[in-house]
């Protein structure tokens, strides 16, 4: 049997903090922790970007949902990859943790951190308008698996009192 406490899982829209704030928790309250994508590009020894040119988006799906699989099973917090909620199979798996954080802000805010980010295939020479319009066609699943809701431009301390404020009142 497994005795491990459930992942505390970070969900958003590309840039907004989901690593920045993932690796914060972990360091302050001794937690362990992994960046999904990072784990990805290192298993796969290759980039998103270089993974999306072999496979496609929906090979990387794939892929996603196998590692989430695994890394749920081994560490306290996961940071996912913004377009995670795009694989019906990631979505399932999320739709059953009961502590799925949502981070967001505001789009003008998440477009000056992600445009000409060539590590972001999704991203990568976007307009605002364009990057709007798929931040609009996920934020129904983003909000449909959410534990909670955080506004992600607080300090990374004000994102982790209320963040362990809502886990606790649980």
């Amino acid at each position: 049997m497994n005795n491990k406490i459930e992942s505390l899982i970070l969900i958003g829209f590309m840039g907004t903090g989901k690593t920045t704030l993932g690796q914060f928790l972990a360091k302050n309250n001794q937690l362990s922790y992994i960046d999904l994508d990072e784990h990805i590009a290192l298993q796969e020894n290759k980039s998103i970007p270089e993974i999306f040119e072999a496979i496609g988006e929906q090979g990387f799906r794939q892929l996603e949902y196998e590692y989430l699989i695994e890394c749920i099973q081994q560490y306290d917090i996961i940071s996912t990859g913004g377009g995670i909620i795009e694989g019906d199979a990631s979505f399932q798996i999320l739709k059953e943790q009961s502590k799925v954080i949502w981070l967001d802000c505001e789009i003008e805010v998440l477009y000056n951190r992600v445009k000409n980010d060539k590590n972001r295939p999704n991203a990568n020479n976007k307009s605002l308008f364009e990057l709007k319009s798929l931040y609009s066609s996920r934020v129904s699943r983003y909000n449909e698996i959410a534990f909670t809701k955080v506004n992600s431009t607080q300090s990374l301390s004000d994102l982790q009192n209320e963040i362990m404020e809502a886990i606790i009142c649980e």
